[in-house]
């Protein structure tokens, strides 16, 4: 028998795990402006729903978004930036998305965003 000679049709037993991974759109963004959240799995079904919460990067939480559901291992979803209610310092801040999955148990985080709250103020 050769060295690479061998029945090449068995089944090898492993595990398939179910993930997901969340990132924006955009580095960077200014207040009012339309972002994108773009949600991307492995092994989920479509039709699992999908939760978004958004948060500075201290952990105060921004806006929770709950009518998402996976299809094609994946969701997208535009976000305005709205946080005028949210006394926030007039700086420039650092958000971050979280999206969970509840019934696989399956969470992660964004890299952070930053948002620049006030408008810029040019000089004449």
């Amino acid at each position: 028998m050769y060295e690479f000679e061998d029945v090449h049709d068995t089944l090898i037993p492993g595990v398939v795990t179910p993930k997901i991974q969340v990132t924006w759109s955009r580095h960077r963004a200014w207040h009012a402006e339309t972002v994108g959240i773009l949600v991307r799995t492995e092994v989920v079904k479509d039709g699992t729903k999908v939760k978004l919460e958004i948060k500075t990067k201290g952990g105060k939480l921004l806006d929770t978004l709950d009518k998402g559901t996976i299809a094609g291992n994946a969701n997208d979803q535009n976000y305005k930036i709205d946080w005028k209610t949210k006394q926030l310092k007039p700086e420039t801040a650092e958000v971050v998305v979280t999206a969970a999955i509840k019934e696989l148990k399956l969470t992660a985080d964004s890299e952070p965003m930053f948002v620049d709250l006030v408008p810029p103020m040019f000089s004449a």
